[in-house]
C-alpha cells in the first residue's frame, strides 16, 4: 500500500511539475507579446510625432515666404530656409518639402495598417491579452484621427502654396510693368538732362554770319551805324553743340583777332569779361555755365 502511494504521489508531483513549465512558458510569450505591442505603439507614435514637427516647419517656413511677398520681412532662425533665397526658390523648396510630407505621411500610415494586423496576430490565441488589444486598438485610432487631420494639413499647404505661386507671378508682371516704366522715365530723364544741358555756339566774320541768316543787322540812320543782332529764328544746324556741362573754355579760330559777343550771354560768369563794345580777345573760360547761358542757348561770336 505504502508502494503505491508513493508512486501516486511522484505521478502527482510530475504532473504539477509540467503544468508550471507550460504556465511560465504561456507568462513569457504572453509577455513579449505586450512588449512588441508597446514597441509598435512606441515605433508608431513617433512616427506620427515626427510629421508633426515636419508640418509645423513647412508652415513657419511657408508664413515667412508669404511675410515677405507682403512686404514684411521675417528673420529666420538657424537652421530654417535661408533668406536669400528668391522668393520662387523658396516656394519650390516649400514644394518639395510638402511632396516629401505626403510620401512621409503614406508611408506611416502603411506602418500603422501593418502594425494593427501584426498586433492581431499575435493576440489571436491568446484571451489573456484582450484588455491590451483594446488599449492598442484604441491608441491606432487616435492615431488614423491624427493622420487624417496631418491629411488635412497637407491639403491646405499646398492650397497655399498654389494660391502664393499666382501671387508671385502676378508681382513678376508688376515688377516687369515696373521696371519697364522705370527704364523709360530714366531714358526721358536722361533725354531732357542732355537737351537741357546742350548749347550751341558759332564763331565767324560779320559777312559769313549774315549769309547764313544768324544775324541781321539793326538800327543806324541812312543806311550807316547798323548794328548786328541774333535773327529771329536760329537754326541749331549752323552751330556747334556742346555739352555746358564739360565744355567751359572755347578758343578762337585767330589768337591776334578779337570777337565780339553778338548774343545775349550773361559776361559776368567769364573769367576775362570783355570790353565796353563787347569784344574779347585769346578765347573765353566760363566760369558760371548756368549763369552764363541762362539769357540764351546760342552764342554767336563775331571776327572784328
Amino acid at each position: 500500500m505504502n508502494r503505491s502511494f508513493v508512486g501516486i504521489a511522484l505521478v502527482a508531483v510530475a504532473f504539477v511539475t509540467a503544468a508550471c513549465d507550460a504556465s511560465k512558458k504561456e507568462l513569457e510569450a504572453t509577455l513579449a507579446q505586450v512588449q512588441q505591442m508597446s514597441s509598435e505603439k512606441d515605433s508608431l507614435l513617433k512616427d506620427v510625432m515626427t510629421t508633426s514637427q515636419f508640418i509645423a516647419e513647412v508652415s513657419t517656413e511657408l508664413a515667412k515666404v508669404k511675410s515677405r511677398n507682403a512686404g514684411k520681412p521675417v528673420v529666420g532662425a538657424p537652421g530654417e530656409m535661408e533668406n536669400n533665397l528668391t522668393l520662387e526658390q523658396q516656394r519650390d523648396a516649400i514644394k518639395t518639402k510638402v511632396a516629401e510630407l505626403t510620401a512621409r505621411l503614406i508611408q506611416s500610415e502603411s506602418r500603422l495598417n501593418a502594425s494593427s494586423n501584426r498586433v492581431r496576430d499575435l493576440t489571436a490565441n491568446n484571451a489573456g491579452l484582450a484588455s491590451q488589444l483594446a488599449a492598442y486598438d484604441s491608441t491606432i485610432a487616435s492615431f488614423r484621427t491624427i493622420m487624417d487631420n496631418q491629411k488635412a494639413e497637407i491639403v491646405s499647404l499646398t492650397a497655399e502654396i498654389a494660391a502664393l505661386k499666382v501671387e508671385n507671378t502676378g508681382l513678376k508682371q508688376d515688377k516687369a510693368v515696373l521696371t519697364t516704366e522705370k527704364a523709360q522715365l530714366t531714358a526721358k530723364t536722361e533725354e531732357l538732362t542732355t537737351e537741357k544741358n546742350t548749347v550751341f555756339y558759332v564763331i565767324g566774320t560779320e559777312d559769313e554770319l549774315f549769309k547764313k541768316g544768324i544775324i541781321v543787322k539793326q538800327g543806324g540812320l541812312l543806311g550807316l551805324g547798323k548794328t548786328a543782332v541774333p535773327a529771329a529764328a536760329l537754326k541749331e544746324s549752323d552751330f556747334t553743340a556742346i555739352d555746358r556741362t564739360k565744355v567751359s573754355d572755347l578758343a578762337f579760330p585767330k589768337a591776334d583777332k578779337a570777337y565780339k559777343i553778338v548774343s545775349r550771354q550773361d559776361v559776368t560768369s567769364l573769367a576775362t569779361p570783355p570790353d565796353k563794345v563787347n569784344r574779347i580777345k585769346g578765347g573765353l573760360t566760363i566760369t558760371d555755365a548756368v549763369k552764363f547761358w541762362a539769357p540764351s542757348k546760342f552764342l554767336i561770336l563775331m571776327e572784328q
